[in-house]
């Protein structure tokens, strides 16, 4: 072992001889070693090149070995000259070199067993950073610097609230006046929410489906294209020592016909090479060799997916091999290959193999990543119970950075469907987030506030994601989400036409572009309550392609449109066609509603129609044939129970009108339809007054006038202003021949409007 570290010192000292004079200057004079005293660890920064000095940790000892004498003899006087800390280190020992070896070592000695050391090396500041910290007192300290940070933030919150109310104007003092005036705001909310701009139906009468976009799990991030690189971008395959024996000579051919691309004569080169040295020698080297030449000439044939065998072959040395640089390389391209292949238990695998490999070798960074990998797998296997457990781990919370934690916590917690959870984890911490936010907290945010109707503060957020994360595929999910919040808000038509035409040209998403495309057609076609020709043409955008494959609930957007499309036309007999083709039954309750509810509107514009063409035989045909597939499956409609009504005793058909008028009379006490009513009403009259004209009529046509005043009076009763009583009065009189009575109440106003209506 000793040999080993020494001829790998020696080719260290070849590259540090080289750069001697640049840097020997400014190591002597800027310091070597800085110490950082933190109430949770302490911290050595050596600055040095990473070269310079080899880590190797055994038991309670952590040994710095160097080549370099300056570098050694710089850091032995300034450590010398650091403050003590007993908590984490004993003592420091020094080596110097000697004939025999020329290895120089500095020795650091742990205070106890409690003590764990993690080291990396920061290429940006060209330092090996040394962490030293405690298990147990230290986490104990993180708890208290965290409620110290809480309480500050929260007097800060007191503050900042105290100073907006210093400053607000006057009128906000309402919110002090009695609870009579208090009890008026739900009124104005109603009021709001049922307001339509001028020329438009309210948002219920366009495509008014909408569901929840599932959270979004924070990624894992890959420098590269593996579709273009191979892992020698990160460990490059180098000269070998040719010189020093036939043996190396040998694999320095290899190499050269690796790289001059002869692959062919290279294979048959480490052919001859294992039958003469043996199967086993520099097996992982020549493997490694041989994978890379797979994946370049694959990638140079034009086939830019790598080949399975190289990947397998890949994964077996990294399972194997001794050298650490070679495996960090290989673990990181397969992280890449499974990433994009959405091969998560192999990367979830993959990840702990690292993990565990990374810390072993001390080498902080990547057991950082590792972390990462793991939780980002566990989450796209939807495993959020484990992935909460994971990021609650005292190692993991250490390793991995505070805005990635929040990221997952906010994850877990939307998966979870707490949304109120999820806005309180970034309520709390947004002052510290640092931008550009990490995208997945953003959206899953935007989408908490969206579900729980704060559509001002999803606005902001959703605009936030787009402005620092537009390269994003879910960009094109706040972007529909924007239009959307627009028209719900019932905002400025052209503002919204404008961010619904965004969210159709901008998207990468093939199914979100058709949601953007079905919403805007309904927008512009079906709520526009006078479209013109240009806004019909927008009908074009519900031609969606064929190899968009829609999920179930696009295609009820889409079915939804199209059926309110042929209503808004008054084309009832084809919405009535197109819906008889739908397959409502499949539906889930709360969609079918919707559809039969359109419907039952559709059977009423086609039973006005023929009331109106006295078709009374039509009428009562229609209405018995779809009464039970629409017209009783939502809330009562007076009127068309009325004209219905009207229609059987037109026809003398009474035994009918009896079932009726008893079904009628059942839903007097029950919700009136308001939604839909794509059919304006002749008249909105109560139900119950309703029934007595119902039964005004039915005395008239068989000649029971006493019956018939008698109901008149319950009418007037009910209602004293209303114009069919005149009406019904003068038929009467004139039938008992009381002309005088009946011209008088015939002539009445009312009983006009009552005449002309007829």
């Amino acid at each position: 072992m000793r040999k080993r570290l020494i001829k790998v010192l020696t080719l260290s000292q070849l590259i540090l001889e080289i750069g001697a004079i640049i840097f020997s200057c400014s190591e002597a004079f800027a310091g070597v070693v800085q110490q950082e005293q933190a109430k949770t660890h302490l911290r050595w920064n050596i600055f040095t090149a990473k070269e310079n000095v080899i880590v190797e940790k055994r038991g309670q000892r952590i040994l710095l070995k160097t080549l370099n004498t300056q570098f050694f003899d710089e850091a032995k006087k300034e450590i010398s000259s650091l403050a003590k800390n007993r908590r984490y280190i004993k003592d420091v020992r020094f080596q110097e070199p000697t004939k025999s070896n020329n290895v120089s070592t500095i020795e650091v000695q742990l205070a106890d067993d409690n003590v764990e050391v993690f080291n990396f090396y920061r290429d940006r500041d060209q330092k090996h950073v040394f962490d030293f910290w405690k298990e147990g007192t230290d986490e104990q300290a993180f708890k208290e610097i965290e409620k110290q940070a809480k309480k500050k933030a929260a007097k800060a919150k007191v503050a900042k609230v105290t100073k907006e109310k210093k400053f607000l104007p006057p009128v906000l003092k309402r919110d002090n006046t009695p609870a009579k005036k208090a009890k008026t705001a739900p009124k104005k909310v109603v009021k709001k929410r049922e307001s339509k701009i001028k020329g438009y139906r309210d948002f219920r009468y366009g495509a008014s489906f909408i569901w929840d976009y599932p959270a979004f799990s924070p990624d894992l991030k890959i420098s590269f294209d593996i579709r273009t690189k191979t892992p020698e971008h990160f460990y490059p395959i180098q000269n070998r020592p040719y010189s020093k024996s036939e043996k190396e000579a040998h694999l320095q051919l290899a190499v050269n016909l690796y790289r001059k691309k002869k692959y062919g004569l290279m294979y048959k080169s480490i052919k001859l090479f294992q039958e003469k040295y043996g199967p086993e020698t520099d097996v992982d080297f020549l493997e490694y060799l041989k994978a890379n030449a797979i994946l370049r000439d694959n990638i140079a044939g034009g086939n830019l997916e790598p080949l399975k065998m190289a990947i397998n072959m890949l994964d077996s040395i990294a399972k194997r091999t001794k050298n650490y640089d070679m495996q960090k390389a290989i673990y990181k391209y397969l992280f890449a290959y499974h990433k994009k292949n959405k091969e998560y238990i192999q990367g979830l695998s993959l990840a702990k193999r690292f993990y565990v490999t990374s810390k072993e070798n001390f080498d902080y960074e990547e057991s950082q990543y590792a972390a990462d990998a793991i939780v980002y797998n566990l989450a796209q296997l939807n495993q959020v119970e484990r992935v909460s457990e994971v990021i609650r781990e005292k190692t993991i919370r250490k390793i991995l950075s505070k805005s990635k934690l929040l990221a997952y916590e906010i994850y877990v917690n939307h998966k979870l469907g707490k949304l109120d959870k999820v806005i309180e984890l970034y309520e709390t911490n947004k002052a510290g987030l640092a931008k550009p936010v990490e995208a997945s907290i953003l959206y899953n945010v935007a989408e908490a506030y969206f579900r729980g109707a704060k559509y001002n503060k999803a606005i902001r957020l959703y605009d936030e994601f787009i402005s620092q994360h537009s390269y994003h595929t879910n960009s094109s999910h706040a972007r529909l989400r924007l239009a959307l919040i627009f028209e719900v808000m019932e905002k400025d038509i052209n503002q919204t036409i404008v961010l619904y035409k965004n969210a159709i040209n901008r998207s990468q998403d093939p199914l979100i572009s058709a949601e953007a495309r079905i919403r805007y057609a309904a927008l512009r076609s079906v709520r526009k309550i006078d479209p013109k020709v240009e806004d019909l043409e927008n009908r074009a955008f519900m031609d969606i392609d064929e190899n968009v494959n829609l999920t179930n609930k696009h295609k009820n957007l889409l079915w939804l449109v199209r059926l309110r499309s042929f209503i808004v036309d008054g084309n009832y007999q084809k919405a009535l066609a197109y819906l008889s083709a739908l397959p409502l039954t499949g539906l889930k309750p709360v969609d079918r509603r919707v559809f039969q509810a359109d419907g039952a509107e559709v059977v009423y514009g086609i039973i006005q129609g023929l009331y109106e063409d006295s078709e009374y035989s039509k009428v009562v045909k229609e209405w018995n044939r779809f009464k039970e597939n629409y017209v009783r499956k939502v809330a009562n409609d007076p009127y068309m129970n009325f004209i219905v009504g009207k229609s059987y005793l037109n026809l003398g058909l009474y035994e009918g009108f009896e079932e009726l008028y008893k079904d009628f009379k059942k839903l007097a006490d029950s919700p009136v339809r308001s939604f839909p009513l794509w059919v304006k009403r002749r008249r909105n009259d109560d139900t119950s007054e309703m029934l007595v004209e119902l039964n005004v009529i039915k005395n008239i046509k068989l000649k029971n006038w006493e019956l018939a005043n008698r109901a008149l009076q319950e009418i007037l009763n009910m209602n004293n202003k209303n114009n069919q009583i005149p009406y019904y009065q003068g038929l009467i009189a004139y039938a008992q021949k009381d002309y005088e009575r009946a011209a008088k109440s015939l002539l009445t106003q009312k009983a006009r409007c009552r005449l002309g209506r007829n």
